[in-house]
This record gives C-alpha cells, structure tokens and sequence, in this order.
C-alpha cells in the first residue's frame, strides 16, 4: 500500500472507461492516459473497433476534466514510436508522483509490463478491484480451487446465490430451473417484427477520429466510415435502455437463431460498451432489476440474459486468468492450416459463412451463434491452426479482448485447449445451421457436410471414446459409399481454395 501522503498518479487505460463515482478520485489526484500505437497493431484491429476505442477515450477526458480534475492526454501520432511505458514517465517526473495507482488490468502481458515498470523506477503501486466484473479474483479462485476442468454450470449457479439472482426465499432457482438454455434455441418465425439496430451519435471526436483511423490503419479489417456505436456514457445508458425497452422480453427464445433479415435480433449489443467500461456489470443488472420490478418479462429471456451477464462473461475472465496460458500453447487436435484472405473478403463460398464474414467487416459485431457455430465450427473443420483462429477473432470484432476472446475461441470454440471449459467439441453439419437460420438447402450444404463427416473420421478413435459422440461415427460408417466419397471430395476441393498449408 501506499503512503497517505505520496503523490499519486492514476493510470486510465483505454478499457477503463468506468462512471467517476467507481474510481474514487481525489480532487488533487492526476490522471495519466494515453493513446498507444502498440495496442492499436498488436493486432490488425477492426477499423471500428480503433474509432471506439480512441473517440471514447477522448470523451472520458473531457468528462474528467470538466469534472475539475488534470489530466495528462498523449493524442495518437503515428510518428511516435514511444511505448506506453516511455510516455507514461516524463508525467510521473512532472507530477514528482511516487504511487502509480490503477484498476486492476485484464490483459496479463500489460500487467506485467506495468510490474515490470512500477520494480524498475522503484514505484509504489496500488492495485484496485475492478467495476467491470462482480466476481474478485480471489471469489474466483476459490472455485477454482482443486479443479483442473471448469464448468460454466456449477459456477453459475454458485454465481445466482451469491449475487441473489432469480432466488427464492429459500434458496432455490425462480421457475424451477437453473437454465432455460433448451427453451433458448427458436428459429425466428417468418413474419415475426424485429427492432432496428439502434444507432450511436455522431460528435467531433468520433469524425476526428475516423479521419485518423482511415489513414493510419487503411489495411485494417471493417470501415471506420462505417462506425455506428456509442462512445459516451449518455449514450452507452441509452442503448442499454433500448435493449431493455424493446428487446429483452424476446430475447430469450430467440438467443440461438441465425436470420438474414435481423442480424442483431433481440440481442443486447452491450458487450463492447462494457468491456471498454462505458457500462459495469452492476449498472446493468440495476436497469434490469428496475424494468422488471414495474413490467413482466418472460423467465426464459430474464434468465437468459443474466446466465450471459453473471455467467458466461465473468466465467471466461476467471478462465483466462487460471488457463490462459495453457489455452494459447495447446492444440488439442494438432491443426496447422491457415487461413487466406478469402476469409477475411467474405469470399469463401459458404453463405451462411460469407454472409457472417461481412456482417463482422461491416460492423465489428454479429451474435454468439454465427462466431460459434458458423466461424468456429467451420474453423475447426477445416484444420485452421488455433493461434490463427484466435487472431481472427481478435482482428474483427470491436468487443475482442484477450480475456473474452482467449477461452471463447480455444475453449469454446474450437475445443482445441482439449475441454478445460467444455466436455464436447461444438461441431456441426450443415443441418444446424439450416435448423436454425432461414438460409434454402444449397450446393454449400455438400461442403459443409463432407468437411464435418471428414473431421468425424479423423477423429474416430476421438469420438468413439466417448459414449455421447460415439453415435458419429456409427452414422458415418451407414452413410451411402457414393454420399460420403461426393461430399469428402468437395471437402477436400473447398480446404485446398480456402486454407493453406503451413510450413511448419
């Protein structure tokens, strides 16, 4: 801990942009944020995803400094090639600070880098609990404790007792079930009236921005003309109220449907707004909370949405902290093809796929069952090396971060960590997804058919281990011979067009 009378500086990062009332500044505290080149090509980031970073860091200190508070402001300038750490020391020698305070930092190789800076300029630091997650570190470890697998359903339900959510006086799940994931899987009805996307608000820092995006970063994924989300906190509430308002009540039986006329659905469209800050956790569940206590909203799209907001997402962060490493080295099914351009033109010739590729292009965002069941599953089809998968993902969605992406792709998405979070791969043949999408049987059924029965028999002795996968492989071996040597063929034609080999 610091000394009460040490000058402290307050490091900002770009992913936490949290309300003031979280941060508990004091009035003579300065703050030290900057724009770094680093963090905006460690990977090749959504164009978006550069623009909502940037404009709402902009707008967040405007919000501090007219809230009385100094703040040092390094703007993005492609000719300074200083690292973080060589911006952030000039300030520390001209404050004479000798405490570097901040929010508790998700991406592992940053926090080491700021140990790294704190041990070597013999700095005290002060670490504080983050408001983007309900669950500490240390409530996470202990249920870690003593398991080397994790299952997103025990921790869930340990999560709704110990946040008193959707419990009973005595303790037990409202509407008798834990979750309502089964009643969570409709295809959209034809017909059935969805709301628009909602639209963020244009203002200088988001025009200035997007000037710079384009023209320091043209060869990055997506558009930043094209931008179209929230960078401020009014409108971060707005949207939350949207959703609330006017999706929330259906949003659960449709949560898994694909559909070419409503990309958005009834999803929420909250995760980049709160993994950047804008909105915490706890405001989120206090709007819910409100709405629901003056208006009816169906169990399975309350409990639906909360399984995401104090489930899955602080799940996947206590992943990452606990198996991140383990998840970035493993490649559980020895994948080592990469991919080429066509995935990232839209360009593969799957609809469904190319459909789910320019949705991402055009707004850095489509819904969890398009990035699990169409990306990743085609994905682990074809063999695609897991580091490559994984940066994919980082490059084209503006909610990527290392903590979210990390066990959503190794764990989730392409089992290839070999089931830390998950006891089954989530594969599927083109029936899913024409279960649940309005896309007509085509030709592109073939392909995906052959790629899938192709990885059933790669894997045989994979599936036949195991009691629930091994039904596969007995529907493979009845398959009609002319079937499975047309689709295999085509597999085989699709992986030589989409995938290259690698060197290695």
């Amino acid at each position: 801990m610091a000394d009460p009378g040490q000058r402290v500086l307050r490091l900002v990062l770009g992913n936490q942009l949290f309300p003031l009332e979280a941060l508990s500044l004091d009035a003579d505290t300065s703050v030290f944020m900057a724009e770094d080149l680093g963090l905006c090509t460690d990977f090749r980031h959504h164009q978006q995803k550069i623009v909502l970073f940037l404009a709402a860091m902009r707008g967040y200190r405007d919000e501090l400094r007219s809230d009385g508070l100094q703040v040092h402001y390094v703007e993005l300038d492609t000719a300074d090639f200083r690292t973080f750490e060589e911006k952030l020391l000039p300030v520390l020698r001209e404050t004479g600070a000798e405490t570097l305070e901040y929010v508790e930092i998700e991406d592992e190789p940053m926090e080491a880098r700021l140990d790294r800076f704190v041990n070597r300029h013999g700095l005290t630091s002060r670490v504080l609990r983050s408001p983007m997650f309900l669950t500490s570190r240390s409530e996470f470890e202990r249920f870690r404790a003593g398991r080397d697998q994790l299952r997103m359903a025990a921790f869930y339900k340990r999560q709704r007792r110990r946040l008193n959510v959707l419990i009973d006086d005595v303790g037990n799940p409202e509407g008798g079930r834990w979750s309502f994931d089964e009643a969570n899987r409709k295809k959209l009805p034809r017909g059935l009236a969805t709301p628009p996307r909602p639209r963020g608000s244009q203002n200088r820092h988001v025009r200035d921005v997007t000037e710079l995006v384009q023209r320091a970063f043209p060869d990055h994924p997506g558009n930043a003309k094209q931008f179209d989300w929230p960078t401020t906190r009014d409108d971060a509430r707005r949207w939350l109220s949207i959703f609330i308002e006017s999706r929330l009540g259906q949003f659960g039986p449709f949560e898994d449907a694909i559909s070419t006329e409503s990309p958005t659905v009834f999803h929420s469209l909250l995760s980049p707004l709160m993994n950047i800050g804008l909105l915490t956790p706890t405001e989120v569940l206090k709007a819910v909370e409100d709405f629901v206590a003056k208006n009816d909203v169906p169990i399975e799209s309350l409990e639906g949405f909360y399984r995401q907001v104090i489930g899955w997402r602080e799940f996947v962060r206590g992943v990452y902290r606990e198996f991140g490493e383990r998840q970035q080295s493993t490649n559980f099914w020895g994948h080592e093809r990469l991919l080429t351009e066509a995935w990232y033109r839209a360009e593969t010739g799957i609809p469904i796929l190319d459909d789910t590729i320019q949705l991402a292009l055009n707004d850095g965002w489509t819904h969890h069952i398009p990035r699990l069941m169409v990306v990743a599953n085609l994905m682990t089809l074809c063999e695609i090396r897991p580091s490559d998968v994984h940066r994919w993902f980082m490059e084209m969605y503006v909610d990527s971060s290392e903590w979210v992406m990390g066990p959503n792709v190794y764990g989730m998405g392409i089992f290839s960590d070999g089931g830390i979070i998950v006891t089954k791969p989530y594969i599927c043949g083109s029936n899913y997804l024409l279960k649940m999408s309005n896309y007509p049987r085509g030709d592109w059924c073939d392909v995906v058919d052959g790629l899938y029965w192709r990885f059933i028999d790669k894997h045989r002795q994979f599936f036949t281990s195991n009691p629930r996968l091994s039904l596969m492989v007995g529907a493979l071996d009845r398959m009609d011979s002319d079937r499975r040597g047309r689709i295999f063929g085509v597999a085989e034609t699709f992986l030589a067009r989409v995938t290259e080999r690698s060197c290695r």
